[in-house]
């Protein structure tokens, strides 16, 4: 028996048994993050709604000369003025399209259905028909 002394005894480290991250908290952090991303997007459904198209602060005048497509807001298709199905619209444009000029101006009401659009577009590129303008109503102005 030893007087007055008194000996401290400590562990060796040993290799590989070091103190990391606590992995606990970190899968913690890690779920809530998920959860508040998930509660926080919103998620948004194309339910074919009526579209408004843009207006334009640079509208610019574009050249009448050529074969004038109009989709009423109905998803009816008249070619220069005239009603036309649309399962004959390609042949109808493009045979217009040679007398008339080259440029095929697509035009539509505001409140037309842009599936309605985008069914016009896809006969006309059928045909070969990929150059269309798409005029548009300056900002501010009615018409």
């Amino acid at each position: 028996m030893r007087s007055g002394v008194t000996t401290l005894k400590f562990k060796r480290r040993v290799q590989g048994d070091e103190e990391g991250i606590p992995i606990t908290n970190l899968v913690d952090v890690l779920f809530l993050l998920i959860v508040f991303f998930m509660m926080s997007t919103v998620l948004s459904f194309d339910r074919g709604l009526g579209v408004k198209l843009p207006e334009s602060q640079s509208a610019g005048a574009i050249s009448n000369k050529g074969v004038s497509v109009l989709v009423n807001r109905e998803g009816k298709v008249f070619v220069d003025g005239s009603e036309v199905p649309l399962d004959r619209l390609g042949e109808t444009v493009k045979g217009k399209q040679r007398t008339a000029g080259t440029n095929v101006i697509l035009k539509s009401d505001r409140e037309t259905r842009f599936q309605a659009i985008a069914d016009v577009m896809d006969r006309l590129l059928a045909v070969g028909i990929s150059d269309l303008s798409l005029p548009v109503v300056e900002r501010g102005t009615e018409r």
